[in-house]
């Protein structure tokens, strides 16, 4: 792919943003590594403040349905970025899916480096750790499910984020067996653990900053990770939906589309 049909990509998923209408181009992308090239390239068009960091595809499920086996990530944004409980406007979506996670924030810079990043290296830079929901989209008229590449391009397809309540001694936490169970308008909808986050959230974290080194990025000191689904099956909103997680003695998160 030129640059110039990267480019004109990029321009028509800012066009969604603008216009409330669906991209029906057709993307043919050869590697992850054009669709990073899109990612980027949008997020410094749209020019909106980042708070930090998702990731996509930690569990088997989100596997599955991007027909990938390695995770992703994108970018997340302030104005999209809610605290618990959240109220949204569904109007902001095409075809929301929530999902249970649990995130982290960073307190110390992680700079692009030629060593790759350890589990110790992460420990040591994380601070806080809360429980929170993701809110991804599907902006292609194709509809969900989408291939692994047009996911990374539109910016790993995430659109809003609700966070929870902070958690300061969080090594203390049993991150793989935390309890997480999701309803939906008060009904039981899908329930899993934190180990569905490859294993453990940890992980996730560690990826990532090995991801963002290789491709140059940094993870900023007062940026928030979330790290993937935790649960089993998608949750798909629709308006006038309300959406409770309750994540065990981590506390809830909430939110509600109006």
């Amino acid at each position: 792919m030129h640059d110039d049909s990267i480019q004109a990509v990029v321009e028509g998923l800012l066009h969604v943003r603008h216009s409330r209408l669906a991209y029906g181009g057709d993307i043919k992308l050869q590697s992850v590594e054009q669709a990073y090239k899109i990612q980027d390239s949008l997020v410094d068009k749209l020019g909106e403040k980042c708070v930090g960091w998702k990731i996509g595809c930690t569990s088997k499920m989100a596997q599955e349905m991007s027909s990938t086996d390695e995770p992703f990530y994108g970018r997340m944004m302030a104005a999209t970025t809610f605290s618990s409980p959240a109220m949204v406007n569904f109007e902001m979506f095409f075809a929301p899916i929530v999902e249970p996670e649990i995130a982290f924030r960073f307190g110390k810079d992680l700079i692009p480096r030629q060593s790759p990043y350890g589990t110790e290296d992460i420990v040591n830079a994380v601070d806080h750790m809360y429980p929170a929901i993701e809110i991804v989209d599907c902006r292609y008229a194709v509809g969900w499910p989408i291939g692994i590449f047009p996911t990374v391009a539109d910016n790993g397809v995430h659109a809003a984020f609700v966070i929870g309540p902070e958690i300061a001694d969080w090594c203390a936490v049993d991150r793989p067996n935390i309890p997480v169970t999701a309803e939906v308008d008060g009904k039981f909808v899908a329930d899993g653990v934190g180990a569905n986050a490859l294993d453990d959230p940890l992980n996730a974290l560690v990826w990532l900053a090995n991801a963002c080194s290789a491709r140059g990025h940094s993870i900023l000191s007062g940026e928030i990770v979330t790290t993937g689904n935790t649960v089993t099956a998608p949750i798909f909103a629709a308006p006038g939906n309300s959406v409770l997680a309750n994540f065990g003695g981590l506390g809830e998160v909430q939110v509600s589309f109006r």
